[in-house]
């Protein structure tokens, strides 16, 4: 009760007008930073969420799966933290917003995501991953109604262990959890692992049996999670945050760590854009010219991912295929598995469809299977239709002078951000610049080389 009534008469002083001082002076370097807070009686702070302006275009393009999790951060008062990240096009996190929370209840989780929609422009999600707290599954129901939700399969598997005990039961579980079956596939594994096991009648083996539609990979596919199977990138970030912030932290001092690990982050997508547009990935398959145009659209990391499927590829092969009203229907079939029909749903091309088009002979990958968020060029307001359609020399020079000029462009970011009125001068150039190039790309179309 001493240490709950000294944390109340805390936040009642200087350190919230710190924090909100703060954003508000922040605010005037980026006039997008989103800050709201919530009061209760006697004037102390409840809850409070904030996103800066990097933050919401990231939202923008990679905002389709939100990891929302709830840990209790480093801070002097000890409150829970929410971060609410996704993935990028690096495969890496990124973060969307931040929040501090009296108490991990209902009505708190409700509050933070009714603002979090409010500052993404009522942009919903369409898919959410959390540890499973009710609190928080029902608060995303209530305001995200139309998201799916999955459950972390790394808290169901540490539940597991907890409660049952047996490592062939958590064994057989993962299985059931992660393998790619059918539902009666499913069915049938689950009910001779409760039996063999002998753990029919335990109330938490029926518990997640009944909210398997919330983890099992039979029963969720074709949902887009982004690869996402656990909140692990959640608990990647806070291992990076302990390097940025510690427990005597006030919320001010909290805050500014917070952004800095944020800022560590970016740092290292600017790196990992430049390894994926400088040079090109070494061609391991016997498909050169397909496997190249991929290299030009994917970053390297999703590169790496869709490689390794289009080495896999030759384990396929066509069995029948049959003119329907809109095209031609193939079936595909594993080598020495004939009754399996799974697909896959990370969002590149699955070694399905990629057998159908080297079976056509069809020598680049058509942009129609291309997911944006995947690409090099996710986050331009633009996309350089030249760049991952050429190849020769004209593409090697391009990657070449767009890689440099990266490297000169962050190098001028950070001189023209040392000073306040430096920042403001180049900004304002720099944004007429980008609305002239932007008004002549939606006029005249890209740019290129031929173009005097």
């Amino acid at each position: 009760m001493h240490n709950e009534v000294q944390k109340q008469r805390a936040l009642q002083n200087g350190d919230v007008n710190a924090a909100l001082r703060f954003f508000e002076g922040a605010a005037r370097n980026d006039e997008k930073l989103f800050w709201r807070y919530k009061v209760a009686a006697g004037s102390h702070l409840c809850d409070i969420i904030w996103s800066d302006g990097q933050s919401q275009e990231d939202y923008e393009a990679f905002g389709d799966v939100l990891a929302f999790d709830a840990t209790y951060g480093r801070n002097k008062y000890n409150l829970p933290v929410i971060v609410l990240s996704g993935v990028n096009h690096h495969n890496q996190t990124c973060v969307f917003a931040a929040a501090m929370v009296s108490c991990e209840s209902q009505d708190s989780y409700k509050w933070v995501l009714r603002r979090f929609l409010e500052c993404m422009r009522e942009k919903a999600l369409k898919a959410v991953i959390t540890d499973g707290d009710p609190s928080m599954r029902l608060a995303i129901m209530h305001v995200f109604p139309d998201a799916h939700h999955r459950l972390c399969a790394w808290h169901l598997l540490r539940n597991d262990t907890a409660h049952v005990s047996q490592p062939r039961f958590t064994q057989l579980f993962k299985q059931c959890m992660l393998a790619d079956i059918e539902v009666d596939e499913f069915e049938m594994q689950w009910k001779a692992m409760v039996d063999k096991c002998g753990v029919p009648e335990v109330e938490w083996v029926m518990d997640p049996y009944r909210k398997k539609l919330y983890w099992g990979t039979a029963y969720i596919r074709g949902r887009f999670f982004a690869g996402l199977r656990t909140t692990s990138q959640c608990e990647s970030l806070h291992a990076k945050l302990g390097g940025f912030v510690e427990s005597r932290y006030v919320i001010l001092d909290f805050v500014t760590n917070f952004q800095r690990c944020v800022n560590f982050l970016r740092d290292k997508e600017e790196e990992l854009d430049f390894r994926s547009f400088y040079g090109t990935p070494v061609l391991q398959t016997q498909f050169p010219e397909f496997e190249r145009s991929a290299a030009t659209l994917y970053t390297r990391e999703l590169f790496h991912r869709f490689q390794e499927s289009l080495k896999w590829a030759i384990r396929f092969y066509i069995t029948d295929s049959q003119d329907c009203e809109n095209g031609c229907c193939y079936v595909i079939q594993k080598y020495h598995r004939p009754q399996s029909t799974w697909m896959e749903s990370y969002g590149i091309p699955c070694v399905h469809i990629i057998v159908v088009l080297v079976g056509n002979d069809i020598g680049s990958l058509p942009e129609t299977l291309v997911l944006k968020r995947w690409c090099k060029n996710a986050k331009n307001y633009v996309t350089f239709v030249r760049q991952v359609t050429e190849t020769g020399d004209a593409a090697s020079r391009y990657r070449s002078k767009l890689g440099a000029f990266l490297d000169q462009c962050k190098r001028f970011a950070k001189v023209a951000c040392l000073r306040d009125e430096d920042y403001k001068v180049f900004s304002e150039k720099w944004h007429v610049i980008l609305s002239c190039w932007s008004q002549e790309w939606v006029t005249c179309g890209p740019r290129c080389e031929s173009t005097p």
